[in-house]
C-alpha cells in the first residue's frame, strides 16, 4: 500500500503540487501557491463573511474537495491553505476572466484526477491520510522560527537600512498573537 510517508507517494505528491502551481500561475495566481490553497484562502480566510464569497470560488472548492477526498479527506482546499498560510496570497478579488481560465484548467483535470484517486483508493492502493493538528502546528512554528532568524539576520547585518520603529510594531503584534493562543 502506498501511504503519505512512502517515497513513491512523496514523489507523486510533489509532481502533482508542481503541476498545480503551474495551473495557479496560468490562472493569475502566485507561483508558490497551489490552486487548492488559493481557493481555500478565498473561501475560508479572505472574506469576513462566508456569504460574501463569490459563487465560482464555492463551486471550485466543492469540485476540488470532492476530487481529493479519497486521499486528503474533506476540506482539501482549506487544509491546503493552512499548509501554505505563511505565503503571500492575492490581496484582491481575482478578475473573472482569470477565474474562467482556472475553471477551464481545474474541471477537466479534476475529472481525470478524481477518477484515478477514487479507483486507487477502492483498490486499496492508497488510503486517506490522517491529519495530525499538533504536527501541523509544530511544523508552522518551525517555519516561523526560520522566518524570525532571517529577520534577525537582516536587521543585524543591514542595521542602517531597517526601520526599527516598524519592526517593533510588527514584533508587538506578533507577541500579542502568540499570547492569544493560550
Amino acid at each position: 500500500m502506498i501511504t503519505n510517508t512512502s517515497l513513491v507517494w512523496k514523489y507523486i505528491s510533489n509532481l502533482f503540487i508542481s503541476i498545480d502551481q503551474v495551473g495557479n500561475v496560468l490562472a493569475g495566481g502566485y507561483a508558490d501557491n497551489t490552486i487548492s490553497s488559493r481557493i481555500g484562502y478565498y473561501n475560508n480566510h479572505y472574506f469576513s463573511d462566508r456569504s460574501q464569497v463569490p459563487l465560482y470560488w464555492k463551486i471550485l472548492e466543492q469540485i476540488i474537495d470532492f476530487t481529493f477526498k479519497p486521499v486528503d479527506g474533506p476540506n482539501h482546499c482549506n487544509e491546503s491553505y493552512l499548509i501554505d498560510s505563511s505565503e503571500v496570497f492575492d490581496n484582491r478579488i481575482t478578475n473573472f476572466c482569470i477565474v474562467f481560465a482556472c475553471i477551464v484548467i481545474v474541471v477537466p483535470s479534476c475529472v481525470f484526477i478524481g477518477a484515478f484517486l477514487y479507483l486507487v483508493t477502492a483498490l486499496g492502493i492508497v488510503k486517506q491520510k490522517t491529519i495530525d493538528r499538533n504536527k501541523n502546528i509544530d511544523r508552522r512554528f518551525y517555519g516561523c522560527n526560520k522566518y524570525v532568524r532571517s529577520i534577525q539576520y537582516e536587521a543585524t547585518n543591514y542595521r542602517n537600512e531597517v526601520n526599527f520603529e516598524n519592526l517593533n510594531e510588527q514584533k508587538e503584534d506578533l507577541i500579542e498573537k502568540i499570547n492569544s493562543l493560550n
